[in-house]
């Protein structure tokens, strides 16, 4: 398999300097720049200035966040839990529709918690933290491959595909997770055809989609949003393929219900009116298991409501609004279960119906997050 994928580390921890380095994606793919911080306030700045952006990524930035707050503690372990606690707390709100950001930061603070209550002392606390995050890395990276062998068998010769935003190593390390079984399908030898929608208004579709499968050298070509459904149509698409921020797993009938990058809920119902054409479009969503809630309910996830100015402009350069004109720019749209053809884990595929699915997926050995 081509490894330029692999290539890209997209955040990391720096031990000679004890901080955070991470690949800034704001400035893809005019320039590959790395930020490197100890400071709390620049990294949740950079979160939520989609500088590090996707679940899978901002699970390891909330993990790597959490042990910089450790590390940045007092030598003292009561010093470092109530940091944990309160410092804990603002980075997990950075961004509040990604499940993987407060997820990280939890992970850490009961790796924390562990070590303490087993008598370490606070340098060796401290080491665990940054230990337990290094590892949620390592996860992270070989459930992207697990990911990629479970859902390739899906992708077939002539497929034509298509995804949205941005679901690659940028987003969520190693392979990714929706390019994850498009890029060991490539490997495998299978020849298919890769639509890449702009994904307004930050064009993460465009932008860093593109950029990575074309450096892989897998065939991509970018399309505008509002081209899906025609090209779909007219190039009869067998599936679009989309990562995912958040994806209920609470046993009711709302589990597999899908959060991901606004517009994914309209290229599912696309799906479905071309299926109720005869074009078979499956709509298939590949995520880490840590990407599962099965505790939130659809009335409690807040949809996360970004700045007018990335509406109004391209990029702060060309003013696209008329003066005194408003504009809504929410980050995240739901797609309800019913339209969601399989849910790709690094533990297997879910299909309808959800409630049983997920949970069977959670309670197997290695799943990122249990069942209450």
């Amino acid at each position: 398999m081509n490894d330029a994928a692999t290539k890209v580390i997209p955040i990391r921890w720096e031990d000679e300097n004890s901080e955070i380095v991470w690949l800034d994606n704001s400035k893809i793919p005019w320039k590959e720049v790395l930020v490197s911080s100890k400071d709390l306030e620049r990294l949740i700045k950079a979160i939520q200035g989609l500088e590090i952006r996707g679940a899978p990524i901002l699970g390891e930035a909330g993990a790597y966040g959490a042990a910089m707050i450790a590390n940045n503690s007092p030598n003292s372990n009561s010093e470092i839990i109530k940091n944990m606690a309160q410092q804990g707390a603002a980075l997990a709100a950075a961004r509040p529709t990604a499940v993987n950001l407060s997820w990280g930061v939890k992970k850490i603070q009961d790796a924390v918690n562990i070590a303490v209550d087993n008598g370490l002392n606070p340098s060796e606390v401290k080491a665990a933290a940054i230990e337990a995050a290094k590892k949620i890395q390592e996860e992270n990276i070989r459930a992207t491959e697990k990911i990629g062998r479970h859902g390739m068998g899906l992708i077939h010769d002539g497929d034509v595909l298509l995804t949205v935003c941005n679901a690659g190593t940028l987003a969520c390390d190693g392979i990714g997770t929706s390019t994850a079984p498009i890029r060991m399908a490539w490997a495998a030898g299978k020849e298919f055809e890769v639509l890449v929608t702009y994904t307004a208004p930050l064009y993460q579709g465009a932008r860093l989609t593109a950029w990575e499968l074309h450096k892989d050298g897998i065939p991509v070509r970018v399309i505008t949003d509002n081209m899906a459904g025609h090209l779909m149509r007219e190039k009869r698409a067998a599936a679009i393929w989309a990562g995912a921020d958040r994806i209920l797993g609470n046993r009711g009938a709302e589990s597999g219900t899908v959060y991901n990058k606004i517009g994914t809920f309209g290229l599912a119902l696309m799906a479905k009116a071309l299926r109720e054409e005869g074009i078979n479009v499956q709509m298939n969503v590949a995520a880490p298991t840590s990407t599962i809630d099965p505790h939130t309910k659809t009335s409690d996830v807040k949809i996360e409501q970004r700045k007018p100015g990335e509406v109004e402009s391209l990029f702060g350069a060309i003013k696209i609004v008329p003066d005194g004109v408003g504009v809504l720019n929410p980050a995240f749209d739901m797609t309800p279960p019913h339209l969601v053809s399989a849910i790709v884990t690094e533990l297997g595929i879910a299909m309808q119906p959800y409630n049983i699915t997920i949970p069977e997926l959670l309670s197997k050995e290695g799943s990122m997050v249990k069942l209450p």
